[in-house]
C-alpha cells in the first residue's frame, strides 16, 4: 500500500549482496491491476511481466538503467555502489552479459503498489525467482498521507491508474463502490480508501505461498532484527553500505513516524512528539470530521493490524476509549 515505508524497505533490501540497485517502474503494477479489474488476461500479463523482468535485468547489467537525478530515492546518490553503477556505462553489449548475469545471479529489485492485491499474475509471470516482500504499516499513520494521494489524483502530472468519473478521476482499487466513494466526504473518502484496500491485500497475501511481512513500526524501531528476518528469507547477507542507510533513513527511531520525507506526499510527525501524543492527535481529529459508520470500519481496520502486528501503537490505541 502507498505510504507504508517501501523506500525504507528498499533501501536496506538494496544493501544485500548480489541485490542490484531499486527501481522504480509502474509497469508491474498496471499489469496487475488490469487483470484484476477483468481487463487483461492472465497469460498475456503475466508473458509481459516476465520479459520485462529480464529486461530490467539486462539493461541494467550495461549501466541503461542509472538514475542520474541527485534527489530521486531511487537516484545516483541513493544508491549503495554509485562507482559500480557508473562503470557499467563503459561496459560492452551483447551475449557475453547474458552468461554474465547467470552466473552471478543478480536480485532485481522492483518497488512496486498494491501487488499483493492480486498477486497471481506476477507468481505466474517469474515463478520460484519471485521474493515477495509485503511492507505494513498501521492505519492511523496512513491517514495523511492517502489525503494527500487523493488531492493529488487530478493533477496532470500524477500517473496512477484510475477511472474517470463526474468527479474526476478515482482510484482503481473502488472499483466495486465507486457511488460509496463518491458520496462520501473527503476524510470518509481516506478512511475507506484504507481499510478496504487494507482488507484487499490481507485477502490477497493468503494467496502468495512465499511472502515476508515487515511491519513499519518493528523496522524503525528495531531495524536489525527486520534486516536479518530479511537476510534470512532472501538469503543473501548484508554488506557493510547498510549503515549509511540506516543513518539516511534515521535508524533505529524513538518516534515511528520521526522519519525522513522521500516524496512530496510523505508524512512524517514532529521528533519531539511521543508516539502516544502524534497517534491522539491523527486519532481525535478523523473520530470527529468521520461520520460514525465510516469510523467503526476503521476502527475495524486499526484492529485487525493490531492483532496480526502488534507494536507500541497497540498501546496508544488501547490508552484511547474507541
Amino acid at each position: 500500500m502507498s505510504g507504508t515505508g517501501k523506500s525504507v524497505v528498499t533501501s536496506l533490501v538494496g544493501a544485500m549482496y548480489g541485490v542490484e540497485k531499486k527501481r522504480i517502474d509502474p509497469i508491474f503494477e498496471y499489469l496487475t491491476y488490469l487483470n484484476w479489474l477483468g481487463m487483461l488476461d492472465s497469460e498475456p500479463a503475466a508473458a509481459l511481466q516476465s520479459i520485462y523482468a529480464d529486461y530490467f535485468t539486462y539493461h541494467n547489467a550495461i549501466g541503461r538503467e542509472v538514475n542520474l537525478r541527485l534527489k530521486d530515492d531511487s537516484g545516483f546518490l541513493n544508491s549503495p555502489r554509485k562507482l559500480r553503477y557508473l562503470t557499467r556505462l563503459l561496459k560492452r553489449d551483447g551475449d557475453h552479459v547474458v552468461t554474465e548475469i547467470e552466473s552471478r545471479n543478480p536480485g532485481t529489485l522492483i518497488a512496486s503498489n498494491y501487488i499483493a492485491v492480486d498477486s497471481r499474475v506476477l507468481q505466474l509471470a517469474l515463478g520460484t525467482r519471485l521474493k515477495f516482500i509485503e511492507v505494513v504499516r498501521h492505519p492511523i499513520h496512513l491517514v495523511e498521507y492517502w489525503a494527500r494521494y487523493l488531492n493529488d489524483l487530478n493533477r496532470s502530472r500524477e500517473f496512477s491508474l484510475a477511472f474517470d468519473s463526474r468527479s474526476g478521476k478515482v482510484p482503481w482499487m473502488i472499483r466495486d463502490w465507486i457511488d460509496t466513494f463518491l458520496e462520501s466526504s473527503e476524510i470518509d473518502r481516506v478512511l475507506l480508501l484504507i481499510s478496504r484496500t487494507q482488507a484487499l491485500t490481507l485477502a490477497g497475501l493468503s494467496n502468495i505461498p512465499d511472502c515476508l511481512v515487515v511491519p513499519f513500526e518493528s523496522l524503525v524501531v528495531s531495524p536489525w532484527d527486520e534486516l536479518n528476518r530479511i537476510s534470512s528469507y532472501l538469503q543473501r547477507d548484508v554488506e557493510r553500505t547498510v549503515y549509511r542507510i540506516l543513518r539516511n533513513n534515521r535508524l533505529p527511531r524513538n518516534n515511528i513516524g520521526a522519519g525522513r520525507a522521500t516524496n512530496s506526499r510523505s508524512w512524517i510527525a514532529e521528533p519531539t512528539e511521543s508516539d502516544d501524543v502524534t497517534y491522539r492527535y491523527i486519532f481525535e481529529r478523523v473520530r470527529g470530521e468521520a461520520s460514525p459508520s465510516v469510523f467503526a470500519e476503521f476502527l475495524v481496520a486499526i484492529r485487525t493490524y493490531n492483532e496480526r502486528w502488534p507494536s507500541r501503537l497497540t498501546s496508544s490505541h488501547t490508552n484511547l476509549a474507541d
